[in-house]
């Protein structure tokens, strides 16, 4: 930057743009976070937290991609309030034109778009999470409405859409199987009769022995992990876009309101052993 330019903190829009980036990183975060501690005990909670921010936040950061691709396409131009609001709230729509985005600029990312089943199934999940009707009140909807399609409820829909493809790919046939079903028998025998069960997963089937509930809980541990793998996979490269595109239009274009706002975002392009192991999110 040269001394005849402002310094960009002191612009409002720089200002405006970095809280919404540190926003956009939090709720993201939070919503990691939240998925990791998910489970048909006392985490039920934790899904739908995860859900609000990751459909928020997801929705959020592509907005910020639709920004700074407005300021390239506009010689450093800031795009207006009309045009904002255009980009409108539909996650699945602002996720197609992120990835257009990425192919018209034929950017050349660390992380490329990620092509697993599973990842297409979060973002259908999420999406469905964003409509008032089918995710967000879906506990209301419910309530007095004997056409509400139980499938549809938002953790019904994850575990069946994204979990169970997990568990297949990562769990079933495998060692750890073997290992969760050993280890649920050893402590139903043990304790199965001195123990009473109540429960109900996350599909909405009853829990009532204690081996069914230790298995359950052995398949959490997977889903839980792969569960933020494959959200983060997205959101790493999203990430990318925006942090590809936010240096052009600062050192290209000249839009200062732009600098520096992908720092935010560098905690999550990572490597996919942070991905798969790390609990906590954003890093510190």
């Amino acid at each position: 930057m040269t001394s005849s330019r402002a310094d960009p903190l002191t612009l409002l829009e720089w200002q405006a743009l970095h809280r919404e980036a540190s926003l956009v990183s939090q709720l993201i975060g939070a919503g990691i976070t939240a998925l990791g501690r998910a489970s048909y005990g006392s985490g039920f909670g934790e899904y739908y937290a995860a859900f609000f921010g990751l459909s928020v936040g997801i929705e959020r950061l592509a907005k910020l991609i639709l920004v700074a691709d407005h300021a390239l396409a506009n010689n450093g131009a800031l795009p207006d309030q009309k045009t904002v609001r255009s980009f409108g709230h539909d996650l699945k729509a602002l996720i197609d034109r992120a990835d257009q985005i990425d192919k018209h600029h034929n950017l050349k990312l660390e992380h490329e778009k990620p092509q697993d089943p599973i990842c297409s199934a979060v973002l259908a999940c999420l999406d469905s999470f964003a409509s008032a009707s089918k995710g967000r009140y879906a506990n209301f909807e419910a309530i007095g409405n004997p056409a509400f399609d139980p499938a549809q409820e938002p953790v019904n829909k994850w575990w069946a859409e994204v979990v169970e493809p997990i568990l297949t790919k990562h769990y079933r046939g495998k060692l750890r199987e073997a290992v969760v079903r050993s280890r649920a028998s050893a402590i139903n025998a043990l304790m199965g009769e001195h123990t009473f069960v109540l429960h109900t997963d996350e599909r909405g089937g009853a829990i009532r022995d204690l081996e069914s509930a230790s298995e359950r809980t052995g398949q959490t541990q997977w889903a839980q992990k792969y569960g933020r793998y494959y959200t983060l996979c997205i959101v790493r490269w999203l990430s990318n876009i925006f942090n590809e595109l936010a240096h052009e239009a600062t050192y290209g274009k000249g839009t200062d309101a732009l600098f520096g706002h992908g720092e935010f975002f560098d905690t999550y392009t990572v490597s996919d052993k942070f991905l798969l192991t790390r609990k906590k999110w954003p890093l510190t």
